[in-house]
């Protein structure tokens, strides 16, 4: 597990880098009239949300699938009530460039969506795998 959680935090470092500094770029380039002071929020709150994801996965049993999707659940309920949060705080201190803030946040929130069904997916075949893994090796002693 310890394997698989090193390759998760490296593999969304990476992704959240080439995303923040992708849509950085291309908001500055082509859409100037969209960006907002304070971007960089956006990427951090996301990686910092990934990064609590990834470690709380670790420590869910293996052999429990429902405490595994419950937390799944759990985290998403999280992550909107913050991402809620993190935008009434933004439309205190930035009334005029609220929308722009939103839509960003938005198109973030999509594309970190996608990404952790992806981790999500990969953590749920691991816990299979291990799973099938520990029942053989039962039925090998057994015999």
């Amino acid at each position: 597990m310890k394997k698989l959680t090193t390759y998760f935090l490296i593999v969304h470092t990476v992704m959240l880098l080439i995303t923040g500094f992708g849509i950085w770029f291309i908001l500055n380039e082509f859409f100037p009239e969209v960006m907002v002071d304070y971007y960089f929020i956006i990427p951090l709150f996301f990686y910092l949300m990934g990064v609590i994801f990834i470690f709380q996965f670790r420590r869910t049993p293996v052999d429990e699938p429902k405490k595994m999707v419950n937390l799944y659940m759990l985290m998403r309920m999280i992550k909107i009530f913050m991402s809620v949060i993190i935008i009434l705080i933004y439309w205190f201190l930035d009334k005029p460039h609220i929308r722009n803030f939103a839509i960003i946040f938005i198109i973030f929130y999509l594309i970190n969506l996608i990404w952790e069904t992806y981790i999500y997916m990969r953590m749920e075949l691991y816990f299979k795998y291990k799973n099938k893994q520990q029942k053989n090796s039962r039925k090998d002693i057994e015999s």
